[in-house]
């Protein structure tokens, strides 16, 4: 059972320590997963009928061959699936390697799966007979307009969100961000916070109200 949105887990900063567990792939040979047949395996694991069918579509998702592991965490055995190909970006890597010591599998979205018109979001969040379409982002600014600037940009892509601050913001600066980032959009489901060792998963109700100030000191 997923547990409540104020709830959190502290974790240690050297469990954000990044070991990438593959080596760069040239260009030449990056070979991309077959769109077709990841769109065969997806679609039932939103469509199927009953918890029990749609674990066993998402446990056909994530079996396939297609995907390279890059981390799996050792106390939850969640994984980090991408196609194979080198990711671009090791801060998201780092931040989806954090997501597992959370209890979620975490699926990059391969290359290829968008057409231009669509909006395009970064991973599927799983866990259990779950998955949630998630934009990720990695802060190491100070100023609440870029975080409430990097919050509506994500917005844009999907209705959950992840927020991995790695500045030394103080937590009201904070807030005030997350807070100018939402307090016009009322698209927000959940934004899945990683801050100061510490992991949230907040509703917009609660980034609003007066208790965000306990939940987070």
């Amino acid at each position: 059972m997923p547990m409540p949105a104020s709830d959190f887990i502290e974790k240690k900063s050297e469990d954000r320590v990044i070991e990438t567990a593959h080596d760069p792939v040239p260009k030449s040979q990056v070979l991309f997963i077959d769109i077709t047949f990841f769109h065969s395996l997806l679609r039932p694991c939103f469509e199927a009928i009953g918890v029990k069918n749609r674990q066993k579509a998402i446990e056909a998702l994530l079996a396939s061959e297609e995907w390279v592991r890059l981390h799996t965490d050792r106390q939850t055995d969640c994984s980090v699936y991408t196609e194979k190909k080198d990711m671009d970006h090791e801060h998201e890597i780092s931040t989806a390697r954090a997501l597992t010591a959370m209890d979620y599998d975490v699926l990059f979205v391969p290359t290829g799966m968008f057409s231009k018109e669509e909006k395009k979001f970064d991973v599927f969040l799983i866990r259990g007979h779950v998955i949630l379409k998630a934009e990720m982002k990695c802060i190491s600014s100070k100023n609440p307009d870029t975080i409430a600037k990097r919050i509506k940009e994500g917005l844009e892509q999907a209705s959950r969100i992840v927020l991995d601050i790695v500045s030394d913001i103080e937590t009201r600066t904070l807030i005030d961000g997350l807070r100018s980032g939402i307090e016009r959009r009322s698209g927000l489901k959940e934004l899945l916070l990683f801050y100061r060792n510490r992991f949230y998963r907040l509703t917009r109700q609660e980034i609003l109200g007066k208790n965000i100030f306990k939940i987070l000191s």
